[in-house]
């Protein structure tokens, strides 16, 4: 009798897990797979993030996927900025166009016949043309002469050709000027700088974006200003090409 409650008992209990079980498996599941794909996205390890993805589509099921083309996460290269091994090429480069065009400016000249009113140098990834004042200017004046215009006349076709940006620099010595036009050398060497861009910009027709005027009075000297020789040397107009934007 014993026997038979027994096993009625055993054959009517139910051995199988509640139904929220399963719901509550699938959703551990899914936010498992959720938190691996956030990890696999923010690794830079391409290979390793296609083995998470593979791993995952095997558990799902998902076989018919596996082959399909899958877009990596941005790689070092994209993300960070340029190396220092690529920075130090384009600097190379940059320094070798600047050569280049030190060359061309010297040839420029020889052609011309200007070898002797204007001196160059290079500094960096600039090349710079310079002529004295007087050439440009009577003293303390800023009307363009007439042998300026002729130099002037040269330089704005050697000028047209060119890609880059021409600084145009108007420089003078310590000694003072006071007068209603300049009230100091300040606005002298502003002034004679604009005049020869204006004159390159509206009578020669060049871009004027590709031209800045600017004037620095007697603070950036090339010479001593305790001589009138070295005076003389500051005063002076410059054309600073730079190939640097």
């Amino acid at each position: 009798m014993s026997r038979q409650r027994s096993g009625r008992k055993m054959k009517g209990t139910d051995m199988s897990s509640p139904p929220w079980m399963t719901t509550y498996s699938d959703m551990v599941t899914l936010l498992l797979c959720f938190f691996v794909l956030l990890f696999s996205f923010a690794s830079i390890d391409v290979d390793r993030f296609r083995e998470i993805l593979r791993s995952i589509q095997l558990s799902l099921g998902y076989q018919s996927i596996i082959s399909s083309p899958v877009s990596p996460p941005p790689t070092l290269e994209e993300e960070l900025p340029k190396g220092e091994d690529q920075e130090e090429e384009e600097l190379r480069e940059k320094l070798a166009e600047a050569k280049e065009l030190e060359s061309k400016v010297i040839i420029f000249l020889e052609e011309a016949g200007l070898e002797e009113q204007v001196s160059t140098r290079r500094e960096e990834w600039s090349v710079i043309m310079e002529l004295p004042d007087q050439v440009f200017f009577d003293r303390g004046k800023a009307d363009l002469k007439a042998e300026a215009i002729a130099i002037l006349d040269k330089l704005a076709g050697f000028f047209r050709d060119l890609p880059y940006t021409v600084i145009v620099e108007g420089h003078t010595c310590n000694l003072p000027i006071s007068t209603r036009e300049f009230p100091s050398n300040w606005e002298l060497s502003v002034v004679r700088a604009v005049r020869v861009t204006r004159y390159l910009v509206e009578e020669r027709g060049l871009d004027a974006k590709r031209f800045i005027a600017t004037g620095y009075g007697e603070f950036r000297p090339i010479a001593s200003n305790d001589t009138a020789e070295g005076r003389a040397r500051n005063r002076r107009v410059s054309f600073v090409i730079t190939v640097v934007d």
